[in-house]
């Protein structure tokens, strides 16, 4: 079966999906943790760990003896000396006769245990603090692995059937002997993971509908004040907004650095105070800050689209002045070229009142050739009507032929 189809992230390179990759094709004997809803969330992942692997299992309940078998252990918070004692006491009942595998756990304490990991026991940590501190108590690096809570395996967007936007506040903290003790618990409060709670999670369905009806719980909310550590964790997965506020040891704290504020930036963790009532102010005040947070971002937005404008308007502007050059070369060439032709015309007009003046000049001197033409006409004429040019006409005619001669 592909990752999607059983709705888990991750790769080889985290040592625990690597040792179940190992284990493909196997068969297994899985003691899932007894505990509350929470612990049902991990189990519930752990049961598509094993599809996503083709791991086959049989399932236990806590009091059931095997041997010979490869044993894991559910993950979760319940080997903490002086605190819980379930998971130390199945690996010194199983341990003699099986490999036992003790699946992520926030671990405190346990020695005698941990001194287990040099012959027949692997050990993995869900955070930083329970692997350092199991090292320190003399675990054997070899089989001691530090991973993450099982239920960060799922992908992102696996419970997107319950995802909406919602509105006010859940508050869900511990009413149990977890509690850090430094707040009283609120009126209205719900301590949602003790709506189950037992050696129940031996059913694959019925881990599956309590994991997902504590999502239905949670969907209809905007923000999530908890204690709860998978209530938080199945808050994240929501996308809802999450403040978790410390239990009465390390393992909120811890895998809130390692595994929630790495990938969830909507969850914060809220230091430990007085008062419930001081922890919402502290709240209060964190989201009047968020809120001008994003009033600042959605004002640099409209800042930054609005730089963007300006500059639009400035390449427009560069563009329009190269326009408005272009132009203005263009009129000084037409002017340029009027102006040579008027040049051009007042010379052209100077040569055409010439060229008259040199015409009137000439119809004048032909008027004064013609005067002159018409007096010599009739000065012949008067001549020939004369009686010495009718006297001479044979003289004239003697002269003629003497030229001739």
């Amino acid at each position: 079966m592909s990752d999607q189809a059983v709705g888990l992230t991750g790769t080889r390179s985290d040592p625990f999906l690597g040792f179940l990759s190992s284990l493909s094709g196997e068969h297994v004997h899985f003691y899932p943790k007894s505990g509350n809803a929470g612990d049902g969330f991990i189990t519930y992942a752990t049961y598509l760990l094993f599809k996503r692997y083709g791991i086959t299992a049989t399932i236990h309940k806590q009091g059931d003896d095997v041997e010979g078998q490869t044993v894991l252990i559910g993950g979760g918070g319940n080997l903490v000396q002086g605190r819980y004692g379930d998971v130390a006491e199945l690996v010194r009942r199983l341990g003699a006769k099986n490999n036992v595998v003790v699946m992520p756990h926030t671990i405190v304490g346990f020695a005698d245990v941990l001194a287990e990991t040099h012959r027949n026991l692997t050990v993995f940590c869900r955070e930083r603090v329970s692997y350092d501190l199991a090292l320190a108590n003399g675990s054997n690096p070899a089989s001691t692995y530090l991973s993450e809570d099982i239920v960060f395996f799922l992908d992102d967007d696996h419970f997107k059937e319950h995802f909406q936007s919602g509105e006010g506040t859940l508050t869900a903290v511990r009413e149990d002997g977890e509690t850090s003790g430094t707040f009283p618990v609120p009126p209205g409060n719900i301590d949602i993971s003790m709506s189950w709670n037992g050696d129940l999670w031996t059913s694959e369905e019925f881990a599956r509908h309590s994991t997902h009806t504590m999502a239905a719980y949670i969907a209809p909310h905007e923000t999530v004040l908890t204690d709860r550590l998978h209530v938080a964790i199945l808050s994240a997965f929501l996308q809802k907004r999450v403040f978790v506020m410390p239990n009465a040891y390390f393992k909120n704290r811890a895998i809130f650095e390692h595994s929630l504020k790495p990938r969830f930036p909507k969850v914060r963790f809220v230091n430990t105070l007085p008062t419930v009532d001081a922890t919402v102010e502290e709240i209060s005040a964190t989201d009047k800050l968020h809120r001008a947070q994003q009033v600042i971002t959605e004002l640099q937005k409209n800042a930054d689209g609005l730089r963007q404008e300006e500059i639009l308007l400035q390449r427009k502007a560069v563009v329009l002045q190269q326009n408005v050059e272009e132009l203005e070369r263009e009129v000084a060439r037409c002017k340029a070229e009027i102006a040579a032709r008027s040049e051009h015309s007042r010379t052209y007009e100077e040569r055409v009142a010439r060229l008259q003046a040199d015409l009137d000049e000439t119809y004048a001197q032909r008027e004064q050739l013609a005067d002159h033409a018409r007096l010599l006409d009739e000065q012949i004429r008067a001549i020939k009507e004369s009686t010495s040019w009718r006297v001479t006409g044979p003289l004239r005619k003697a002269a003629r032929l003497i030229r001739r001669k």
